[in-house]
C-alpha cells in the first residue's frame, strides 16, 4: 500500500496527514465543537490508521480522553511545590521537595526529558540507581514516595495520560534504632563543653527538643514558677509538627537556665559577626551540630551518623532513653 502524502479520512470523522519534517502522522477531527487535533505518534500509514480507528470508535461512543496539557517537567514542579505549600506542609518538608526534584530534574534533563509527558518507568528506575549509592535506605523510599506524589498530582491534573509509577510500590523500610549517647557519656560531654554550648546541649539532652526548636526558644517559654519549657510554634518559627508542647524542667538543667542572660528575646543567641556585630540573632544549627562534633571526638566518642557515630540530634534519642530508664 503507498503511503499517503496528503491528508485521508478514515471512517466518517477522522482525517489523517502526515506532518513536519519526520512526516508523523496526525489525525484532525471536531468534538464537543471544537477542531481538534492529536500526534499519533507513527509514521507507519499502517499503525496510523489503525489508531485513527480507535479514534473514531471513541467519538462515536463519547469515550474520548482529552490529551493531556503539554507541560515543561520544571513549570510542573513548580506548580506541585505550591500545591503542597497551600496543603500545609511545614517549611523543612517543603525544602527537601525543592531540593530532590531539583536534583530529578537535572536529570531528567541530562536524559533528554523535558517535558512531564516525558517521564518513563525507565526513566525513574535510572534515576534511582544513579542516587542509591549516596543516600540511605530510608532517604530512597522518601525520594520514591516524592515522585510518585508529582506524578499523582499531575495525572489528576490532566498533564499526563499515563502515571508510570501508578503501580509502584516502594515498601517502607524497617526503622531501625539509632539511639543516642549514654547518660553517662552526656555528663561526660557537658563536663567538657564551655557556655554557652554546654546549657545549650544540656538543653536538648534533657528536653529532648529538636535544634530548630531550641535555635527559637524565647526568654519567656521558661516557667521557673510551674517548672515548665514551652516549645511553641509560632507563625515564621513552626516547630516541625506545626504542633505546641511542653516539658518538665530537669533538676540539672533548671541551674544552668537560670544563670543565663535574658538581654533580649531569645533565649540563646550566636554572638557577634560580621553580618550581626550587635550579636543578638538565632544561633547558627549547623555550627551547633559542628560543634558538637568536634566535642564528641575530644571526649572518645564516635561522631557523625555515616560513620556509625552521633550528632547533635542523637542527644534527643538520649532523652528518650533517659526516659525510658527512669519509668517514664
Amino acid at each position: 500500500m503507498t503511503e499517503p502524502t496528503e491528508s485521508i479520512l478514515i471512517g466518517e470523522h477522522v482525517r489523517i496527514y502526515p506532518r513536519g519534517k519526520k512526516k508523523t502522522y496526525c489525525a484532525d477531527f471536531w468534538y464537543d465543537g471544537r477542531h481538534h487535533r492529536r500526534s499519533l505518534k507513527t509514521r507507519n500509514f499502517r499503525v496510523a490508521r489503525k489508531k485513527a480507528l480507535q479514534l473514531e470508535a471513541q467519538l462515536i461512543d463519547g469515550d474520548l480522553q482529552p490529551s493531556p496539557t503539554p507541560m515543561a517537567l520544571d513549570k510542573a514542579i513548580d506548580a506541585f511545590v505550591e500545591h503542597v505549600k497551600t496543603q500545609g506542609r511545614r517549611p523543612k518538608t517543603i525544602t527537601k521537595y525543592k531540593g530532590v526534584f531539583q536534583i530529578f530534574c537535572e536529570f531528567a534533563e541530562r536524559k533528554n526529558a523535558f517535558r512531564l509527558s516525558q517521564l518513563t518507568l525507565a526513566l525513574v528506575d535510572e534515576y534511582r540507581a544513579f542516587r542509591k549509592p549516596n543516600l540511605s535506605v530510608k532517604s530512597m523510599h522518601n525520594e520514591g514516595v516524592m515522585l510518585k506524589s508529582l506524578l499523582k498530582w499531575a495525572k489528576q491534573r490532566k498533564y499526563i495520560r499515563e502515571n508510570p509509577l501508578a503501580e509502584m510500590k516502594f515498601e517502607r523500610p524497617r526503622l531501625e534504632p539509632r539511639g543516642g549517647p549514654t547518660r553517662a557519656q552526656v555528663e561526660r560531654i557537658l563536663r567538657m563543653a564551655r557556655e554557652p554550648r554546654r546549657t545549650q546541649y544540656a538543653v536538648l539532652a534533657f528536653t529532648g527538643m529538636r535544634s530548630g526548636e531550641l535555635q527559637r526558644l524565647r526568654v519567656e517559654d521558661i516557667d521557673f514558677k510551674r517548672n515548665w519549657i514551652h516549645i511553641v510554634s509560632r507563625e515564621g518559627a513552626e516547630t516541625k509538627t506545626g504542633y505546641s508542647r511542653k516539658v518538665p524542667i530537669h533538676a540539672k538543667l533548671k541551674p544552668l537556665l537560670q544563670a543565663l542572660p535574658r538581654t533580649g528575646p531569645w533565649l540563646f543567641t550566636a554572638p557577634p559577626s560580621r553580618k550581626y556585630p550587635q550579636g543578638g540573632h538565632w544561633i547558627n544549627t549547623k555550627h551547633l551540630n559542628e560543634d558538637f562534633s568536634k566535642l564528641l571526638t575530644k571526649a572518645g566518642v564516635k561522631a557523625g551518623r555515616k560513620a556509625g557515630g552521633f550528632s547533635i540530634h542523637s542527644l534527643r534519642n538520649s532523652f528518650e532513653t533517659i526516659c525510658v530508664n527512669a519509668g517514664i
